[in-house]
């Protein structure tokens, strides 16, 4: 389920990126609105959703508005059920790391160098 969310997601970022490239193709002068391309384009960003008002076109914008907040909700769902299930990224330096590796491999027993195994061998004759 937490991959479908993602999926959807990225589906809804997407799709709201073709809302801003509609937009950006609206503002170029000599188009023709009613030409195939351009109108399947403007139908699917949703430009006739809502009537111009004033020869104003609201509907890109409202459009933009309710994806945001989907992908918010969407967000949220994943954050509240689905973070805590994600593998955490530890970031140290290397100085850290070694010593961490150490403190494991005493609390293991296991021998790393061959100084170690020496004194291993001493210590049990």
């Amino acid at each position: 389920m937490a991959k479908f969310i993602i999926f959807l997601d990225r589906l809804v970022n997407y799709y709201l990126y073709f809302v801003v490239m509609a937009c950006f193709l609206s503002l170029v002068p000599n188009i023709n609105p009613d030409y195939p391309l351009f109108d399947f384009i403007f139908k699917a960003a949703g430009f006739y959703l809502i009537p111009t008002f004033w020869g104003i076109i609201f509907s890109p914008a409202v459009m933009m508005v309710c994806l945001a907040l989907l992908s918010a909700g969407l967000h949220k769902i994943y954050n509240k059920y689905y973070a805590k299930d994600e593998p955490q990224v530890l970031v140290m330096s290397p100085e850290e790391f070694i010593k961490k590796v150490q403190e494991k491999n005493l609390e293991s027993n296991i021998i790393t160098s061959p100084e170690e195994k020496e004194e291993k061998e001493d210590d049990s004759n």
